[in-house]
């Protein structure tokens, strides 16, 4: 094997782990287009974040576009930075609140941990970038 190839074993590690993240993170996009519909719970906290509701359809849109620019492969770094920089958003989001910090304060980090190691495993002009 080439130094620039990659095992069928990392690549399928690597989509597992992208997966996750993106099924993840397609659900909360979704759902930001539904707050209306949501049970009161879900309501509740997302109103402790002191997010005006009317914007979330916004947020929903943003994500899912940098979700998509992150699936196309062509496009997958680009949207893997993009997505890093809206989890960081939503991270600044619970500090800002005081929430809990391994529970949700640090959950889009675990999020963006899934995006870059599954983007990592499965392409190898990161790898080799990465290497240099």
């Amino acid at each position: 094997m080439r130094q620039n190839e990659i095992s069928k074993r990392s690549i399928w590690i690597g989509r597992v782990l992208g997966g996750l993240a993106v099924l993840f993170l397609l659900f909360d996009g979704g759902m930001k287009f539904f707050m209306d519909k949501l049970p009161p719970e879900a309501l509740e906290a997302g109103a402790a974040l002191q997010w005006p509701i009317e914007r979330m359809p916004t947020v929903g849109a943003i994500l899912l576009v940098c979700l998509v620019l992150h699936v196309v492969p062509r496009t997958a770094l680009v949207g893997a930075v993009l997505l890093t920089g809206y989890l960081g958003g939503a991270v600044a989001s619970h500090v800002r609140v005081a929430n809990p910090l391994f529970s949700h304060t640090l959950f889009p980090i675990y999020v963006g941990i899934l995006v870059w190691l599954g983007l990592y495993l499965r392409d190898a002009r990161l790898r080799t970038a990465l290497r240099e």
